[in-house]
């Protein structure tokens, strides 16, 4: 089968040939019909996780076909099972997850293999190239928008800051599950433009100026709009990082807001997944996605890295 291979950290993806994964026991293969890219393959590809192991098929945002099942969406965080983490149903916090992409091969390639079926879910319906970035994209901000939910009463106001996929799809669940009003953050214009389209009130180019916000969501994470999220929340507000750009900030009494809470907030349960995919199908959520040929995969991870993309680019095997 076909596959684009991380052989190197810093080096384009190699198009190359690999051996059909063999499963055994409740391993799946699936015949894998679109990929999401995301930021975190660009930076495992960038070299940013060097304890990787290598050669790597990257991809974890995976739709595609198996047997007896049909059309699926795979669930990226396979757990070891008996950990407190995973009996809580929280495998995505496991200290010993496989992760594709990560950990195990992923769906930047005709096929991968998926360990057990209940990481396989049903799309009914749903065409699996427009699905797959629901596996994180999708996934991600319904977890990191529902653990604010407390500070979301009513007269509350949230900040999102990055308007990229993740942030498209955060705005619609805020709007969803609370009566919040949502601050849309984005240098570029066109992102801005796309978030009043989703239920942002406001869309801006910065929080200059903002103060005693109840909820910043990070989707960016470098040490600036960490800055900008710790300046402008409230006392007892949240802080939650989900962009993986590298940043920090300075952590102490002087530092931050009396009582605030900084979190982070990484990809979701099964159950959570399952949840989006229910939003997805009943037509809650929209999103956009951009199909790329699988031989484009380094064009598409140089188009996410120049902001290039704004909707979520999919790879599709020839």
């Amino acid at each position: 089968m076909k596959a684009a291979i991380l052989r190197s950290f810093g080096t384009p993806l190699d198009i190359g040939d690999m051996p059909i994964p063999a499963g055994t026991g409740q391993e799946v293969l699936v015949q894998v019909r679109g990929t999401g890219v995301c930021h975190s393959d660009l930076h495992i590809a960038q070299g940013r996780y060097p304890d990787l192991q290598l050669p790597l098929v990257l991809g974890h945002e995976i739709a595609g076909y198996a047997d007896g099942l049909g059309a699926v969406l795979v669930y990226p965080g396979w757990g070891c099972g008996t950990c407190r983490p995973c009996q809580a149903g929280q495998e995505q916090l496991c200290t010993r997850v496989r992760e594709p992409g990560w950990t195990a091969d992923g769906g930047y390639a005709d096929a991968v293999l998926v360990p057990s079926p209940r990481y396989l879910l049903p799309l009914e319906g749903l065409d699996p190239v427009r699905a797959a970035p629901l596996a994180d994209a999708g996934l991600t901000p319904y977890r990191a928008v529902r653990r604010t939910l407390p500070w979301l009463t009513a007269g509350a106001t949230t900040a999102i800051i990055g308007i990229g996929a993740l942030g498209q799809f955060a705005i619609q669940y805020v709007r969803l599950l609370s009566e919040a009003r949502i601050v849309a953050v984005d240098t570029s214009a066109t992102k801005r433009d796309i978030a009043l389209t989703l239920g942002a009130d406001e869309a801006v180019g910065s929080l200059y100026g903002f103060r005693d916000l109840d909820v910043v969501l990070d989707l960016v994470g470098t040490d600036e709009s960490l800055a900008a999220a710790v300046l402008t929340v409230r006392r007892g507000g949240v802080v939650i990082l989900v962009g993986e750009a590298g940043g920090r900030v300075a952590f102490g009494m002087e530092h931050v807001p009396y009582e605030g809470t900084l979190a982070t907030s990484v990809s979701g349960s099964r159950q959570e997944l399952s949840e989006v995919l229910e939003l997805a199908q009943t037509g809650q959520i929209r999103w956009d996605v951009e199909p790329l040929p699988l031989r484009l995969v380094n064009t598409a991870l140089d188009r996410l890295r120049d902001g290039q993309a704004a909707d979520r680019l999919v790879l599709v095997p020839e």
